[in-house]
C-alpha cells in the first residue's frame, strides 16, 4: 500500500533538528533546514540524521551500525533478514511469543484503549512484535536501520493486508519524534554497553508524549552466571547482560523514576511462571516507564525485591552472541 504521507508528518520531526515536517509530493520536508525525506519502495520513508553517530565502548556494534547507516536502497540488494522466525528452531520461537504475550499484557495496563493509541517499535527488526500488536492499535510505526529487515517486514504485513503500519527507516540515536508517541517499545536491544543504553534510553524519553508509556528490557545477568564468568561456552560477544541494580543504576542516571520492573522467564508457560519462578532467574527484566519530562509516575513502582551487584570482571566477560544485521535486533 503506498505511503500516505500526510496522515503521520504531525507525529513526526526532522532528525537533525526536532523541528515539525511537511508534506511535500511523495517526501516530507522540515520546516526549518529545509532537508527533504524521502519514501523508497512505496513504503518506506526514510528518516535518517545527516550523520552518523559515534557509538562507544563496544567496536563490534559500532562497525555493523556504520555498515547499516551508509547502506542505500540503491545499492542494498534483497537478503533475508536476521531473526526471521521461519529461519529460528521451535523453542526459539515459542521464548519469542512469550515474551510477546507478556509484553502485551504491559500495554494493556491502565485501562487506556489501545484503538486509540500510537504504537512504536524502535528496533522493530523483521516485525515478531508489531507484528503480534498491529491489530490492537490506531497506528504502528515500524522502525529499524536495517534496510532487510525492513523489506522483510513489510512483505509480511503486506502479505496480511495491515493498512495501519508505517516503515520508517530511523537511526535511533537520533529519533524522529518529539513527545508524540503513546507506546514505545525498546526491546533486546539494551545489550551494547553503558554509553549506548544511556544514548537510546535518552532518545526515548524525548519520544514518548507526556502520557506516554515506554517499555524495554534488560538481558538478565544472573540468568546465566557461569557463562558470564567465562566458565561456560560464551555466547553473547561484547554484548552486555546487567543485574537488576545494573539495570535500574543505568535507568537512574538518565533520569528515569518510578519504573515498574516486571520479570520474564522465557523458560516458563504462563500457567506455571508465578509458581516455579522462585527456583529460577529471571531470563529477562522487563521495565515500563512514562515521560520523565511530564513528571507522571509509573502506574506501578518497581516491586520491592533485594537488589544483586554485578561483578566487575563478570561486567568485562560478556558472553558472545551472534550479532545481529539489523541494528534494532530483536
Amino acid at each position: 500500500m503506498p505511503f500516505r504521507i500526510e496522515k503521520i508528518a504531525s507525529i513526526l520531526c526532522c532528525p537533525d533538528d526536532r523541528k515539525s515536517l511537511r508534506p511535500k509530493d511523495m517526501a516530507l520536508e522540515c520546516c526549518h533546514c529545509g532537508r527533504i525525506y524521502s519514501v523508497w519502495e512505496e513504503e518506506i520513508l526514510e528518516l535518517l540524521p545527516s550523520k552518523a553517530t559515534e557509538p562507544q565502548s563496544n567496536p563490534e556494534y559500532a562497525a555493523d551500525y556504520h555498515c547499516q547507516f551508509h547502506r542505500t536502497f540503491e545499492t542494498q540488494e534483497h537478503a533475508i533478514a536476521w531473526g526471521l522466525l521461519e529461519s529460528r528452531s521451535a523453542s526459539w520461537k515459542r521464548h519469542r511469543e512469550r515474551q510477546a504475550q507478556t509484553v502485551l499484557s504491559l500495554l494493556r495496563r491502565g485501562g487506556v484503549p489501545l484503538r486509540d493509541l500510537i504504537l512504536c517499535d524502535i528496533s522493530a527488526g523483521v516485525g515478531d512484535y508489531t507484528l503480534a500488536y498491529w491489530r490492537h492499535f490506531k497506528w504502528v510505526f515500524h522502525c529499524d536501520l536495517s534496510i532487510e529487515a525492513l523489506r522483510c517486514s513489510r512483505d509480511r504485513f503486506r502479505r496480511m493486508g495491515c493498512d495501519n503500519v508505517f516503515f520508517l527507516r530511523v537511526d535511533y540515536f537520533a529519533l524522529p519524534f518529539s513527545r508524540s508517541i503513546d507506546r514505545l517499545l525498546c526491546l533486546d536491544t539494551l545489550i551494547r554497553g553503558e554509553d549506548h543504553e544511556k544514548a537510546l534510553l535518552n532518545q526515548i524519553q524525548r519520544a514518548i508524549s507526556a502520557e506516554g508509556r515506554a517499555i524495554i528490557d534488560f538481558h538478565h545477568w544472573w540468568h546465566n552466571p557461569l557463562r558470564r564468568l567465562g566458565l561456560m561456552r560464551q555466547n553473547f560477544g561484547s554484548n552486555r547482560s546487567y543485574t537488576r541494580s545494573g539495570a535500574e543504576d543505568l535507568m537512574r542516571e538518565c533520569g528515569i523514576r518510578d519504573q515498574r520492573l516486571v520479570r520474564f522467564y522465557q523458560e516458563l508457560e504462563a500457567p506455571f511462571s508465578k509458581g516455579l519462578s522462585w527456583l529460577l532467574p529471571a531470563t529477562r527484566l522487563l521495565y515500563e516507564f512514562g515521560c520523565a519530562a511530564s513528571g507522571h509516575a509509573s502506574p506501578a513502582r518497581a516491586e520491592a525485591s533485594s537488589s544483586t551487584s554485578q561483578p566487575k570482571q563478570a561486567a568485562r566477560s560478556a558472553a558472545e552472541i551472534s550479532n545481529a544485521t539489523s541494528l534494532g535486533a530483536a
